[in-house]
């Protein structure tokens, strides 16, 4: 070997070493700066984790921790567009992480970004974390409150079907029969739905919504002595419940005990006028609370003209009108003068 070619070799190995030693410190560096910024974040100091995590960009832009880092960062600060940008990037960069999948499939969710983005985060994170019970109950709940733009249906087939894989690695859960009886009924099938309900209640007797869930399916299908007997069953173990007191008048009223019809609309009116008092707020037409109430109000003015107090149903007619319920106006005309 030349002298010229020792000297090359030489040089070559010194500035080998040298790389190596800069990549070391670069990583070490990262490494510190991802630390601090963690740190930063559960500390709830945002604009300190920021800092922390733009340092770490410009020594490696395309590290997918440091992107999803950014991505959690601009979540917690509500801005959607730029966290599910730098999620985006995380995955991009190699990121395999079922809560990544997980957070963006929710971010796709807030955005209201196409069906096909959602379900498709979500079969990730199932598929990388399949012992996570909460990804299952998400997906399956997504699907069945939206609609399927082919068939401008909800996925209540697809619901099931997640549920359905949720049930092989978790059977004995019986929140997830409950869950199985209300898609179940959604796609039309009523009597597996209430195989299902009856299995969650046979689980867990003491859940109150399993058994409103069995007497809405009863009142539903015109089983209104049996919706009344599950409502009854459920209102003995949540008696704070307006939504049970409602559904048991219906049934009540479809059974021509129109007394007893009145009085469940009452003790449910109460409850709604007490959740009113406790917000401590004036209430627009549109307000969920608003309409439960108009339409209580309603319903109970319809109890008492069968039971024969039609004066008394005319002021619930009259004051269902004043808060915005228009049908109150046909019953207005019908019975009051």
């Amino acid at each position: 070997m030349t002298l010229t070619a020792k000297r090359l070799k030489y040089i070559f190995l010194i500035v080998f070493c040298c790389s190596s030693q800069l990549a070391l410190q670069a990583q070490e560096i990262l490494t510190q700066h991802l630390i601090a910024a963690r740190e930063y974040m559960r500390a709830g100091k945002l604009p300190q984790a920021r800092a922390e995590l733009d340092s770490a960009l410009l020594i490696s832009p395309k590290n997918p921790q440091v992107n999803a880092l950014l991505g959690d960062l601009y979540y917690q600060q509500e801005i959607p567009l730029k966290a599910l940008l730098y999620y985006d990037k995380a995955i991009t960069y190699g990121l395999q992480d079922a809560s990544l999948y997980y957070k963006r499939a929710r971010l796709h969710t807030e955005l209201n970004n196409h069906p096909a983005y959602v379900i498709k985060d979500y079969d990730q994170a199932i598929s990388l974390a399949p012992d996570s019970l909460t990804y299952y109950l998400d997906k399956a709940k997504y699907l069945a409150g939206h609609i399927n733009p082919a068939t401008q249906k909800p996925y209540f087939a697809e619901a099931v079907n997640t549920i359905n894989q949720a049930l092989k690695r978790f059977p004995d859960n019986h929140y997830l029969y409950y869950l199985r009886s209300q898609y179940l009924f959604g796609a039309g099938r009523t009597l597996s739905a209430l195989g299902d309900i009856d299995k969650a209640i046979k689980m867990a007797p003491d859940k109150a919504e399993y058994l409103a869930q069995r007497g809405y399916i009863n009142f539903m299908i015109g089983n209104y002595k049996a919706a009344y007997t599950s409502y009854s069953q459920a209102i003995r173990l949540d008696p704070g419940k307006a939504e049970y007191y409602e559904f048991r008048g219906h049934s009540l009223q479809n059974l021509d005990r129109y007394e007893q019809a009145y009085d469940d609309y009452s003790k449910a009116i109460d409850l709604v006028i007490a959740r009113i008092t406790t917000n401590r707020k004036r209430l627009s037409k549109d307000d969920p609370l608003n309409k439960q109430l108009r339409i209580l109000l309603l319903y109970r003015g319809i109890s008492l003209v069968h039971a024969n107090r039609p004066y008394d149903g005319c002021q619930d007619f009259e004051r269902a009108y004043r808060m915005g319920e228009d049908k109150a106006r046909n019953y207005m005309r019908q019975y009051c003068n």
